[in-house]
């Protein structure tokens, strides 16, 4: 909890206007990126393109590196996670889930964890062990699913803003393993969240590889349109991405804006944008128009957007915001590619 106080420097023995307050949750800027990506960039329906690892069950899955059939401290796949959660709450009921299978219905793999603080590599705690592991799976599907109470490690929303969770595995037959899913959810006291991978780095051969989600920052990792976009703006051809920043029920919003980077994949094509959002099925606002994109980039570096989303003032459509994102080439047949998708929501709670 921060407190919000007044001061009176004079000599003055009382000062009848003066007052105290404290908020729950203090003012500031918390950014998220979308782990939901829908692209109908072609015109033909909607293709799911969600980070395969946020969601279970939705046959979108990351396969690893071969595995050794024992384990290893230097063979471990780890996940670091999003952090828009306002700091210094109390966190319950912490717990990491693990979605995975093992290569072949013939084959075993088993896991166990490990907790540390991202930024400095510090370990908060083990939970199973290479001699008694928290759970196998015989089965190729992935469908084997640890949910791993971590409460001891994440007390409060400072460490669960910097949290990395080591997955340690083992291959009967030293092949690799598919992961469905690996979230950190749970609760505070102005509400739930889930946390999803920003980082992900897979070191199961005993040498580490880094994949970023591709447009949770600004850095190497872009997404690129599955289709061509056309040379003119189709309300049937866009990219629809989905947040979930998880804002405390109750809370004011008071400025709401969208990071967007993007450019076009070929060089020496332009490409344009603009955008709407929505609740569900009901549209909040419009940022331009087929006639008057929000801009163009004709450069072969990502061009950087930042609009203010005036509409976004309830939380109830902060929390289910999606934003639907249409855009064309100069060239036909060619598409595009995005590098940053990114809400930003300055909010507090009394």
């Amino acid at each position: 909890m921060v407190g919000i106080s007044g001061a009176t420097f004079t000599s003055a023995t009382s000062n009848p206007t003066s007052s105290f307050g404290a908020k729950r949750i203090f003012p500031r800027i918390r950014s998220t990126s979308a782990w939901t990506i829908r692209d109908a960039s072609g015109g033909a329906g909607e293709t799911t393109s969600d980070d395969s690892l946020s969601y279970g069950a939705d046959l979108r899955t990351t396969t690893t590196g071969s595995w050794s059939s024992s384990f290893a401290s230097t063979r471990y796949v780890e996940f670091d996670f999003s952090g828009p959660t306002p700091s210094g709450i109390s966190v319950s009921s912490a717990q990491f889930n693990f979605k995975w299978s093992a290569f072949n219905a013939t084959d075993t793999s088993c896991v166990y964890i490990a907790v540390y603080r991202a930024s400095t590599s510090t370990l908060l705690n083990t939970y199973g062990s290479s001699g008694s592991p928290l759970a196998c799976a015989a089965t190729a599907t992935p469908n084997q699913t640890i949910n791993q109470a971590i409460s001891g490690s994440v007390t409060t929303t400072n460490t669960l803003n910097d949290l990395r969770v080591r997955v340690y595995a083992n291959e009967s037959a030293s092949k690799s393993i598919k992961i469905d899913q690996a979230t950190v959810t749970g609760a505070t006291a102005y509400g739930n969240f889930t946390l999803y991978e920003e980082i992900y780095r897979d070191a199961s051969t005993g040498t580490a590889s880094t994949t970023n989600w591709s447009i949770a920052n600004s850095d190497s990792a872009s997404y690129t349109t599955l289709s061509n976009l056309a040379t003119s703006f189709a309300t049937t051809r866009y990219l629809k991405f989905t947040f979930d920043p998880g804002v405390a029920t109750g809370s004011a919003i008071t400025v709401a804006t969208l990071d967007f980077r993007y450019k076009a994949a070929t060089s020496g094509d332009t490409v344009c944008w603009y955008f709407e959002t929505y609740n569900g099925l009901t549209l909040l606002g419009t940022h331009g128009t087929s006639g008057s994109p929000v801009s163009c980039n004709s450069t072969t570096s990502f061009s950087a957007d930042n609009v203010t989303l005036s509409e976004l003032t309830n939380v109830a459509d902060a929390n289910a915001l999606t934003v639907k994102v249409y855009a064309k080439d100069s060239t036909a047949a060619r598409k595009m590619s995005i590098d940053l998708v990114q809400l930003n929501l300055t909010y507090y709670l009394n």
